[in-house]
């Protein structure tokens, strides 16, 4: 865990903000205050982040401070998904998923003319799956479970982990960072932190479209 924090001191340094734009970001809810990790060192109590999630996050700002307002931004990064629908005709165009993924999901959801967000979310979460080389009909599964159980305009705050156990999966929804403990005979195939693919998903349709 700790080769995977982040010393205040060190962010600060790495990415050029300052103490002030750091926790002005915080009231803002910008950066969750769950990421600001208080530790005991040799010189007190510091304050740790996790390294990949703040650095990633930090340069999203930076990238979008210029044309956006800070209430704009915590909107932005609010865990809850944008209420926004986007056509059939126009999915393409937002290059988030391949011709094959497209088809595939589609195929499993009623007719319609436009996808909501949590329809694209689950999309995307397809798209990521088929990369680690699940089988095809363990990703209708798992489009199924998560167009049934997973409801990401009430709670984002989720993991979904993915087992295998010989020829078996089985796809789990968990608090994010809860401990997992399985049976030594099973294999953890995927962990997802599908608020950070959510904010993903909402950079894409930001940029692409100026949403």
């Amino acid at each position: 865990m700790e080769t995977n924090l982040i010393s205040k001191k060190e962010l600060l340094e790495l990415t050029g903000i300052s103490y002030g734009q750091l926790y002005r970001w915080k009231r803002k809810n910008i950066i969750p205050e769950s990421w600001f990790i208080k530790k005991s060192s040799f010189t007190g109590q510091e304050t740790f982040f996790p390294r990949e999630k703040m650095l990633s996050r930090i340069d999203t700002i930076k990238e979008m401070k210029d044309d956006y307002s800070l209430d704009e931004l915590s909107d932005f990064f609010s865990p809850n998904p944008t209420r926004m629908e986007v056509r059939a005709d126009e999915l393409p165009t937002y290059n988030i998923l391949s011709e094959h993924t497209l088809s595939f999901c589609t195929a499993l959801l009623p007719a319609r003319k436009g996808f909501e967000f949590p329809d694209l979310l689950n999309m995307l979460i397809i798209e990521k799956a088929k990369r680690i080389q699940v089988p095809r009909e363990e990703l209708q599964t798992l489009f199924l479970f998560l167009h049934e159980k997973f409801t990401p305009l009430k709670d984002s705050s989720l993991e979904l982990v993915g087992l295998r156990k010989k020829e078996e999966y089985v796809w789990i929804l968990l608090p994010l960072h809860s401990e997992l403990l399985v049976d030594h005979s099973a294999q953890t195939v995927l962990r997802f932190d599908l608020q950070q693919i959510m904010e993903e998903l909402k950079i894409t349709l930001t940029n692409t479209k100026g949403i």
